[in-house]
């Protein structure tokens, strides 16, 4: 195992920022993990997913953060930064060993990584415990020694689905919400298709390479009445491909909500629910192979009024 260093290097996973959200010290780490959106993962409607499974994110890793010259200047900086504090004594002794033994790997293929914590785990330590000892490890070219918790590709699969937003449904009804009829079917539709969604988390620094992409595609829509005067009161439809995007019409299925009784002068909550099916690549090419299963992601619609009125007939004699 390469050469440790124990000196204190609070971290911040947050992709650009750091703990306290003021000026970084020499000892404040961001993460050099990068985020790129593709698709329509970003539009204003866009939220976060919302898991269907487990996903367990890292609460912290390992990743390259120094060459020699770069730890050599950086423990330099902390050391004036300590000047005259509790602790400045040892660290001058830490500097000085490693200045004297190795000079800090210099002209030797490797970097120096350091450990850096997820947001979650910097907000919620009792609830996102990192197991990991915080510091600086000098690690040769090639792959990470054993035991340490490195940055690896399911690693960043995880981070990248953590990351993902999928676009809130907009569920078209005909007839619309406004003019709904009791007896008689609602039909569900979709003003433009769903497009696919991709995230990739990619490293790329002091020599090391390594990403992750995910892809969502939604599968099913499920689509609540909002009342239990419905029959049925749900229906779920598989979308089929349209294009380039995936759609779903009702018009030609079995199961279409049919309300019973009208809303008397109110209104019902017609909801819809997308199941997105989530897979990742070892790779910034979210549809390159495998493709790794992640837990389905889902999206729910803005719930829409409906009003439902009674057919109203007159009878001549």
């Amino acid at each position: 195992m390469g050469t440790a260093v124990a000196v204190p290097t609070p971290a911040f996973a947050d992709f650009g920022g750091d703990p306290g959200g003021g000026t970084p010290t020499p000892w404040s780490i961001e993460s050099h993990v990068t985020l790129t959106m593709h698709d329509n993962g970003t539009g204003a409607d866009a939220k976060h997913l919302v898991s269907s499974g487990a996903w367990d994110p890292p609460a912290c890793w390992y990743e390259p953060e120094y060459s020699p010259e770069q730890f050599d200047a950086a423990f330099q900086a902390l050391l004036q930064s300590l000047s005259g504090a509790s602790g400045g004594a040892d660290a001058q002794k830490q500097y000085d060993a490693l200045k004297q033994d190795h000079d800090f790997h210099r002209g030797e293929n490797g970097a120096w990584w350091v450990m850096v914590k997820s947001k979650k785990s910097w907000d919620l330590p009792n609830t996102t415990p990192c197991t990991q000892s915080p510091g600086v490890q000098w690690v040769p070219a090639g792959n990470p020694p054993a035991g340490m918790l490195a940055v690896t590709p399911q690693m960043l699969s995880k981070i990248a689905y953590g990351a993902t937003k999928l676009p809130s449904p907009t569920v078209k009804l005909s007839p619309d919400a406004g003019r709904q009829t009791v007896n008689l079917p609602t039909f569900i539709s979709f003003d433009q298709p769903l497009q696919p969604v991709s995230v990739t988390a990619s490293l790329d620094y002091a020599g090391f390479s390594i990403a992750a992409s995910t892809l969502a595609v939604p599968v099913a829509l499920n689509v609540d009445a909002g009342t239990d005067d419905a029959s049925p009161r749900s229906c779920t439809y598989e979308f089929t491909q349209s294009g380039g995007g995936y759609q779903v019409d009702s018009s030609s299925s079995s199961c279409n909500i049919t309300y019973t009784r009208s809303s008397r002068g109110g209104t019902y909550p017609l909801t819809g629910r997308v199941t997105w099916r989530v897979t990742w690549t070892p790779s910034k090419d979210p549809h390159a192979a495998p493709a790794n299963p992640l837990p389905n992601g889902l999206t729910d619609s803005t719930p829409q009024n409906v009003v439902v009125k009674e057919i109203q007939t007159t009878v001549t004699g």
